[in-house]
């Protein structure tokens, strides 16, 4: 199951391990729920392999799972325990929904794409969640009908928090969402409500795709008890750039700055962008920083700007500068140059 060998639980341990623990998140409430969580359950058919991995993965529908120390960083910004109840905005596949039902009391979660919805409802129950409610809606909205909410965590970045979800945190609450430009530069941020107003604390330099709002995308044919209270819109990707065969294209114009000449970082990010099927390039710059073009589906090309945060295990990225451009038709594989 791992790249690595071994089983998944051993894979599994392994990630919390070294990706979560060894970078300083001791919450041990939260490693455990993602110790008992089977992230592989959450990705798409054949990339099972890729489940432990550190970084995003693409979903479809211009989605990503999170990279697993953002799923435990937020899980333990929002601070729940036990008894809470709480909000999710992007449910995603569910596996962020299913490290909060192992913590929490009941999970209310909200997902625009209604295929993305549906399969994440069959996994939980599968798995045995009976505590989560997942509907197909408008996440900006919240779902006002069973709030208040003791937290709120928004998997998708808006350049400022909806008001609705505001006013649906009990007092003492947190809302943890990523706030920037879309496709741009974000940062973890976390509301807590008070008497007299918010608390509000920025957090990690992160990257989501954005929070839209919009019609539902998907099946027709959407229980009418799953839409109660629930606007006819949600939380997922906004608009791609280009539409090609279905898919959403995207492209992404990068510059990395840091210890990235000399450490195969060229080299490493071909083979992760010929893994996620984005096409571009990457070629180093006369001041010693990298170039990289990535071009693709939306949620690949996200989850190979993230990966690009980091790099192979030699580099050092001090910083990264991005800028969306128009995808070159004439690129269909990625070069080293």
């Amino acid at each position: 199951m791992s790249r690595r060998g071994g089983t998944p639980g051993d894979a599994r341990r392994r990630m919390v391990e070294e990706q979560i623990a060894g970078r300083g998140l001791r919450d041990e409430a939260v490693l455990s729920a993602l110790r008992a969580v089977p992230r592989h359950s959450f990705v798409p058919a054949g990339m099972e392999g890729e489940a432990y991995l550190d970084g995003p993965l693409p979903i479809g529908f211009g989605q990503t799972i999170s990279q697993p120390y953002m799923v435990a960083l937020m899980t333990a910004l929002l601070g729940v325990d036990a008894r809470s109840r709480v909000l999710e905005v992007g449910a995603g596949s569910g596996y962020q929904t299913a490290v909060l039902a192992e913590l929490v009391a009941e999970v209310w979660a909200v997902e625009r794409v209604a295929e993305l919805a549906e399969a994440a409802r069959r996994r939980l129950r599968e798995l045995g969640y009976d505590n989560v409610h997942l509907a197909v809606g408008d996440g900006t909205l919240g779902w006002e009908e069973h709030a208040p909410y003791d937290g709120i965590l928004v998997a998708a970045a808006a350049e400022d928090v909806p008001a609705a979800l505001l006013d649906q945190l009990v007092d003492g609450g947190r809302l943890v969402i990523p706030l920037g430009v879309p496709h741009r530069d974000q940062v973890l941020t976390v509301y807590r409500r008070r008497r007299e107003g918010f608390d509000v604390e920025r957090h990690t330099p992160c990257r989501f795709v954005p929070l839209v709002s919009g019609g539902v995308e998907g099946a027709e044919d959407v229980a009418e008890n799953e839409m109660s209270g629930l606007g006819a819109a949600g939380a997922s990707a906004g608009a791609a750039d280009a539409t090609e065969g279905g898919a959403c294209i995207k492209a992404v114009k990068m510059r990395l700055s840091g210890r990235v000449q000399g450490v195969y970082y060229r080299a490493s990010t071909q083979r992760e962008a010929r893994r996620l099927g984005v096409a571009g390039y990457a070629k180093n710059l006369r001041d010693g920083s990298v170039e990289v073009w990535a071009q693709g589906d939306a949620a690949a090309v996200d989850a190979l700007v993230a990966w690009c945060r980091g790099g192979p295990p030699r580099a050092e990225v001090a910083r990264l500068e991005a800028e969306d451009v128009q995808p070159d038709a004439g690129m269909d594989t990625f070069e080293v140059r």
